[in-house]
């Protein structure tokens, strides 16, 4: 299991850091003797190292993940970011450059920690782009250009490692390497894969941003050739060869990102058709779900769908078959976009159909299998729970085919309805059909769900899981819609800024049965 180290630690240890090597820098100016000590060099580049570190873990796990839907999204919130580190550098420079303040700010305490301040927050800056473009690189990758990204990050610490070597020692195997790790880097700043998926107004404003980085970029890079004439550094940053590789890997990907923007702004007419289509699509797809559903003292149904994105194969539905009779059933579409709705689509349709002249489940299923496969969608798969409660016979019939285990509460235990079949549409004739029921005299609750609720991932790579949901479900006896809000709840405090990979259904049913 996968070490649960939590954000805050990183956010704790990077500002202790930041302290620390700021206030070395102040002993070390008391430390005449001592000012050019490679001892106290080597501590000062360890300290800011270890700060640099602690910021790329915490902003790596907080900064939200990159999904389709939230491109543009992100991008503006990486503005706001830059914003707040780049005008305190302006309002400094601008201090410094009109000699505002008089002889203050030139007092050489004073001028030391503002040095380490600008330091850290241009670092910060610089952090967070690379963050960012990572997070849009790896977007919809292939594991070859992943593996490419890997190799240039681990070489970007081991650049810094020669600068802590080498700074001293200058070697011509140090600018080799550096060369070489930028030919790999260069390998990464033409997957740009994102851009076709923002709007033709959402391109525009991705270069005018893109045009503020770049400028805030060259603005940290000058502010650190002239600091030798604001500033008594003990350490000049810009000799560090990392901050020339991370500055310059910046620079280079917002600059290829403004060029292909500016050559497909007239491409998105075409990607805004399809969004159309697909947006069209949706409204049919959430045609096929109930309007409403039942909520009486006798019965009362909650639900909740989260699309992964524009078009979804998850599928639930209610059916009355009468006074004394009702039918649940949720389902998952293997795949997403309009292929994986359309099938849906037909799913739906011919269960509705077939309940009007039988409620045999085995029947049913024999003939859902039988739908799928005759129209030739062997490439794709169902999973689904179907179940019909009785209220004369008490009896909860029901049957699961290959779909996640929906939690069933009655008589004071929690059980799982895991019996049935294997998914619709893999095989022509389904191996087995086992159609279970449950007498049930009292109330009870039944709680169903897709698998992309337990599929989801925190930020440590771990599943949120049939398990934890069980728990979840057995600790509490809320009422419906409440169960539904405590999950959800639940779900976005374990995958924190992470996204969900899948459509996300949930199912609550509350019976009464007095």
């Amino acid at each position: 299991m996968a070490l649960r180290i939590n954000p805050n630690f990183y956010l704790i240890t990077g500002s202790l850091f930041w302290v620390l090597y700021s206030f070395l820098h102040i002993i070390l100016f008391f430390e005449d003797q001592t000012f050019y000590s490679p001892t106290y060099r080597l501590i000062y580049l360890i300290l800011l190292g270890s700060f640099v570190f602690s910021f790329y873990k915490y902003y790596d796990l907080v900064f939200p993940k990159i999904s389709r839907k939230v491109i543009f999204t992100n991008f503006f919130k990486l503005f706001i970011y830059s914003i707040k580190a780049i005008f305190p550098i302006v309002l400094i420079y601008i201090l410094y450059l009109f000699k505002i303040g008089d002889n203050f700010i030139y007092y050489p305490v004073f001028s030391n920690l503002i040095n380490e301040f600008v330091t850290g927050i241009s670092l910060l800056f610089l952090i967070i782009n690379f963050i960012f473009f990572k997070r849009l690189i790896l977007f919809e990758s292939t594991s070859i250009m992943k593996s490419i990204f890997w190799l240039f990050q681990y070489g970007a610490i081991i650049i810094f490692l020669f600068d802590i070597i080498y700074n001293f020692y200058p070697s011509p195997i140090y600018q080799y390497f550096l060369g070489l790790l930028f030919m790999i880097g260069a390998i990464l700043f033409f997957n740009q894969k994102w851009i076709a998926y923002l709007h033709f107004d959402q391109k525009w404003k991705t270069i005018l941003i893109c045009f503020f980085l770049l400028g805030s970029n060259i603005l940290i890079y000058q502010f650190f050739s002239l600091n030798n004439n604001f500033f008594t550094p003990y350490f000049n940053i810009q000799s560090l060869l990392f901050f020339v590789l991370l500055i310059s890997f910046n620079f280079s990907y917002i600059s290829i990102s403004v060029l292909i923007n500016i050559f497909n702004l007239p491409t998105s007419p075409v990607f805004d058709d399809i969004e159309n289509e697909r947006y069209i699509a949706r409204k049919v797809q959430e045609n096929l779900i109930p309007n409403s559903l039942p909520n009486s003292k006798k019965l009362k149904i909650t639900s909740s769908y989260m699309p992964h994105y524009a078009l979804g194969g998850d599928y639930y539905d209610y059916i009355s078959l009468g006074e004394d009779k009702f039918l649940i059933c949720i389902a998952d579409v293997s795949g997403k976009g309009i292929p994986a709705a359309l099938l849906m689509s037909n799913v739906q349709a011919s269960l509705r159909t077939m309940v009007r002249h039988s409620q045999n489940l085995k029947k049913i299923v024999e003939e859902l299998n039988f739908q799928i496969n005759l129209r030739g969608l062997s490439e794709r798969f169902v999973s689904i729970f179907i179940a019909v409660y009785d209220y004369k016979s008490q009896v909860l019939e029901y049957v699961n085919c290959g779909h996640p285990h929906p939690i069933i509460y009655y008589d004071k235990k929690v059980e799982t309805l895991d019996k049935g079949s294997t998914v619709l549409g893999m095989f022509s004739e389904l191996p087995k059909i086992d159609v279970s029921k449950v007498k049930i005299k009292n109330d009870f609750n039944v709680f169903c769900y897709t698998d992309g609720l337990i599929e989801t991932q925190n930020d440590f790579g771990e599943f949120y899981s049939s398990k934890r949901l069980l728990k979840l479900f057995s600790d509490t006896k809320k009422k419906p819609q409440k169960f539904i809000k405590l999950v959800i709840d639940d779900l976005n405090n374990f995958r924190g800024n992470n996204l969900t990979d899948d459509d996300i259904t949930l199912l609550m049913t509350k019976v009464k049965n007095g």
